[in-house]
């Protein structure tokens, strides 16, 4: 087996099967040749347009790098998984990848409009992350902005999950075996998990500035009506009342599961 980078697994952890399968969000859509309705949220706010420079670090299947593609931009794209290579070289053709460490960019300073990183600081540890973020700064043009998503959301796995669970499995048992099946797959592969405040203090940690800097929780909680572990809940009306109860003020910071942070590099 591979030797374990620093900060993270190994990428023999990251094989065919984890990326062919709904382990990793938006399997469905891959197989259609489309965006999952979360990777179509993740390219708006990237918002690449032609000519712009835009670098996917840890790009999976490579779904998000064929919709940037697409838009004219120009398309990097960095995982260290052999598998990911293999498999988003057929889904993204016309994007340039490059197989490395995402704590040590292989680029120079300032080589791209547009960094993003999806549901990738969750698989370094704590220091890791801090390295990711400082190294995705660092390859940022002034004038780009860099975009992270991490989930779950701490608060709400380790505070919310336990008293909701056994609730769910008596309103919606199959809603409640997919979240145990997907909490499952992250045990096996998530080393530090965030929570707002927590993904704060690491921006802060690795050098990103406070002007420019935004982190914030997703309100729409339920990841509109056609994601995979919540289609059946949000059919229902009084789960949506709920749900819309839930993302407003504090509560938001403790039900939310997307987390996301988005900083600009001034031109001065």
């Amino acid at each position: 087996m591979t030797a374990r980078p620093p900060h993270t697994l190994s990428p023999d952890v990251y094989d065919d099967a984890y990326y062919l399968s709904e382990a990793i969000e938006g399997y469905a859509a891959h197989r259609r040749g489309e965006l999952s309705p979360l990777r179509a949220k993740h390219l708006a706010l990237t918002a690449p347009v032609p000519g712009l420079a835009v670098l996917d670090i840890g790009f999976a299947r490579g779904d998000l790098l064929r919709a940037v593609a697409e838009t004219g931009a120009r398309a990097f794209g960095l995982d260290y998984s052999p598998a990911a290579c293999r498999i988003a070289r057929r889904t993204a053709p016309a994007a340039a990848l490059a197989r490395g460490d995402a704590m040590r960019l292989p680029f120079a300073d300032g080589s791209f409009d547009r960094v993003f990183a999806g549901d990738i600081l969750e698989h370094q540890d704590r220091e890791g992350g801090v390295l990711l973020l400082r190294e995705m700064w660092r390859v940022l043009r002034p004038g780009g902005f860099l975009l992270a998503h991490t989930t779950p959301n701490r608060h709400f796995r380790s505070l919310v999950w336990p008293l909701a669970r056994p609730l769910l499995r008596r309103m919606a048992p199959d809603t409640a075996r997919d979240v145990d099946g997907q909490f499952a797959v992250m045990d096996r592969v998530h080393l530090h998990e965030y929570t707002p405040g927590e993904l704060r203090r690491a921006a802060a940690e690795a050098g990103l500035p406070r002007a420019g800097l935004r982190v914030w929780v997703d309100p729409d909680l339920l990841r509109g009506d056609d994601y995979r572990v919540t289609r059946a809940l949000a059919s229902r009306p009084l789960v949506r009342l709920a749900a819309a109860v839930c993302a407003r003020g504090p509560l938001l910071a403790l039900f939310g599961n997307d987390l996301y942070l988005r900083c600009e590099k001034g031109l001065g």
